[in-house]
This record gives C-alpha cells, structure tokens and sequence, in this order.
C-alpha cells in the first residue's frame, strides 16, 4: 500500500509477465515507478528484428524521465500538465528511437507503450499501439476501455466497416499505424480520468485482452483484494484460452 505525495489516493498494485503457450521468447516489459504513481506495458512487436531490445530499451530510459517530469509537475500540479510532461516525455523516446536507427532504412526497432500516471484525484493515461488501458469503476458494472488501439482494425471500425467485436478477431489488428519509433513526430494520446475509492486500473498487452473479452476482465478484477492473486488471476486466463501471445498486465486498486 502506497500514497504517493502527488496523490491524493493511497493505492495498491501488482503487475506480471507470462511467455503464453505458443511464444518461446518474451518481447513485454513491465515499467513500475510506483515512488512516482507511474506505471506502463510495452510490447515489443513481433514482426520486427529488434522489438524485444525496443520494449527493453523503453523499460530502461522511461523512468529516469518520468523521474524528472515528477520533479517539474510540482511547479503545476494539475491532470493537464502532467498529460503534457508524459506526452513530451514518450514522444522524445520514440523519435530518438526512429531518428538514431529506424530513419537510416526499414523499421526494425517498434514498441507498443501503454502507461498511467496518478496524479492529485486524477489516472493520466497515456498510449501508443494496440496496449490498452482500462478504468473499472467502483460502482460500475462494466470495465471501460480508456485508450485507442492505434491499428488499423480500428479505423475500419471508426469508419464503420467491421464492427468492435470483428475487429478483435480480423488480421488488420495486427498492422500499427501508430507505435514507438514510428515516423518522427511521434503521436501518442492522452487521457484524463477522475479516480475515486474503490476504482481499479489496469493496463494490459494484447496478449492479455486479445485472449479475454472485458465482461471476464471486469470480474477477474473483482476477485480480491489481493493484487498479486488478481494477476495470477488474468495470465492463467489468457493461457487457459490459448496464451497465443506474451501477456503483459498491471492492476492498480485506489484506496481510501
């Protein structure tokens, strides 16, 4: 159980990393700073050479960032500014990663980021690729997708030619438009939700969710209160239904 200073909230967390049943590498990173209230999965994409050392390369330089934006978010401690310092921060990341290696010739360094920053009353989320983030609500019934899948499947669902269900299950899904390393300026996103007691986080590759749909994820989520069973929980799952990736998860409880 932490509260962190920026934090209103105290909270509670546990994250995990699993090969699955068909990989025999693992290419996830998990990135915990909870001395700082952040957190992020990064999946590094498969069929690229280098997509194992891009998550790795992430996990190593992100914290030492977040670290400093820590720092500067005390001089304006509010959700808005603390989107802005994390964008700044990832998009840095990304475009060094396409300017020192993927620019010279093909891309061979990609990287999904997924991250949260608890900041006052406020879960800043930040995304870029196909991880996601998700709020569970303590009194809502469904969990909710907060960030965007930067894959094409997406956009044939926001241009209306698969439906969401569809676009789990198309090829498409696989094919980035957005990621680490991706044309320099980077594009990540992000979001600002309200937390309040009882509220619960999670953050997952799509080794996790591509193998659970989010009615099961809501109510693994409610199994405890024990964080360390809650991700036991979610990886036997995604193994259970065919482990077809790495599985990558954080799970964030707020506490009073």
């Amino acid at each position: 159980m932490r509260r962190i200073s920026l934090f209103h909230h105290s909270f509670q967390y546990a994250s995990g990393v699993d090969t699955g049943m068909k990989r025999v590498s693992n290419q996830d990173e998990i990135i915990s700073c909870p001395q700082h209230g952040f957190f992020a999965v990064s999946d590094g994409m498969g069929g690229l050479s280098c997509g194992g050392e891009t998550s790795a390369m992430i996990a190593k330089v992100l914290p030492g960032l977040i670290c400093q934006a820590n720092i500067e978010l005390k001089k304006d401690h509010c959700p808005e500014r603390a989107a802005e310092l994390l964008g700044e921060q990832v998009r840095m990341i990304s475009d060094n990663i396409y300017e020192k290696i993927n620019r010279h010739g093909e891309f061979v360094c990609g990287a999904t980021l997924c991250g949260v920053w608890l900041t006052g009353r406020h879960a800043v989320f930040i995304n870029i690729g196909d991880s996601r983030g998700y709020w569970l609500g303590y009194r809502e019934k469904n969990i909710r997708q907060i960030t965007n899948d930067h894959n094409m499947a997406a956009e044939l669902v926001a241009s209306g030619k698969l439906s969401r269900v569809q676009a789990g299950h198309h090829s498409s899904s696989t094919m980035l438009i957005r990621f680490m390393g991706m044309d320099s300026p980077a594009m990540p996103e992000t979001f600002i939700q309200e937390l309040k007691t009882g509220d619960r986080i999670l953050l997952c590759s799509d080794g996790l969710y591509g193998m659970v749909d989010d009615s099961r994820l809501a109510q693994l989520l409610r199994v405890g209160n024990n964080p360390d069973l809650v991700i036991k929980h979610l990886i036997d799952e995604a193994n259970h239904a065919g482990g077809k990736d790495n599985i990558s998860a954080v799970y964030i409880e707020i506490l009073p």
